[in-house]
């Protein structure tokens, strides 16, 4: 009955946001990453939308969080300009809500996956708190998805039902995202609810899929993630040397990838 009282919410948020006038917009995030030691890193993303269709895209490199250098500020922490550069294409997420579409692609250990995902609804459970988020009132909503739970903050003054990475399903843009383990986040700097038409219509074009792969292939990449990973810093280890494995500040494996699957 749970379930299906939420269906039915999703539903009539998703057909009361598509009877709305055309909204689209252009919105800055900063995707952070907290290591085990502390230290994070801050990854610049652009969310291109309309009503139906958005585009999460990395521009950039990533640059280390640190308190205590005066530089750009993010959501009250400093950001340094020691930044971590790839080479690789860089990752995006392409959602239509109308045509029930999800197409990633993304850097699993040194690959690109290019993935046919499944475009599957969140149980959301809204909460009685609100704050503002760059001059935009918020309501705070939870919910479990792909083996974290999530702690957003919406605006349903832009009633759209997006948000940064795969996070969506709500009456209104997700702003700000935290994570249970407070390892990932997302954090919306700059909005604009009127970017050029051309460029917006250009981004929110549907992606090549050539080289696709299945969502299997997908998952078992990111079940796999740690061992290779782990693999990989061995093999690049002076002769003699070892990693640790038992130490406060060692990786988890269940704790390695933004998405968990048993």
């Amino acid at each position: 009955m749970e379930k299906l009282l939420y269906l039915l919410t999703f539903l009539i948020s998703i057909s009361f946001l598509h009877a709305q006038k055309k909204v689209t917009g252009k919105v800055d995030y900063f995707m952070t990453i907290t290591q085990p030691d502390g230290i994070a890193f801050a990854n610049p993303y652009t969310l291109y939308f309309d009503n139906e269709v958005s585009f999460f895209i990395r521009t950039g490199d990533a640059k280390r969080v640190d308190n205590e250098k005066e530089v750009d500020n993010i959501n009250g922490n400093q950001v340094t300009h020691t930044m971590i550069k790839s080479n690789l294409p860089q990752p995006f997420y392409y959602t239509n809500t109308k045509n029930q579409e999800l197409i990633s692609r993304q850097k699993i250990v040194r690959a690109m996956y290019l993935v046919e995902d499944i475009l599957e609804p969140i149980s959301w459970k809204l909460q009685q708190k609100h704050k503002k988020i760059a001059n935009y009132n918020c309501q705070k909503a939870i919910a479990k998805y792909r083996g974290r739970e999530y702690t957003v903050w919406f605006t349903t003054e832009i009633p759209v039902s997006h948000g940064p990475w795969k996070l969506r399903g709500l009456p209104g843009l997700i702003l700000e995202v935290t994570e249970e383990t407070g390892k990932y986040g997302f954090v919306a700097n700059a909005v604009n609810l009127n970017p050029d038409k051309e460029l917006l219509q250009k981004k929110i074009k549907k992606p090549d899929t050539k080289g696709i792969t299945t969502m299997e292939n997908y998952i078992e990449a990111i079940k796999n993630k740690y061992k290779n990973t782990m693999a990989m810093a061995r093999a690049s280890l002076p002769r003699g040397a070892r990693l640790a494995t038992d130490c406060d500040v060692c990786p988890d494996p269940k704790n390695y990838s933004l998405e968990r699957f048993d």
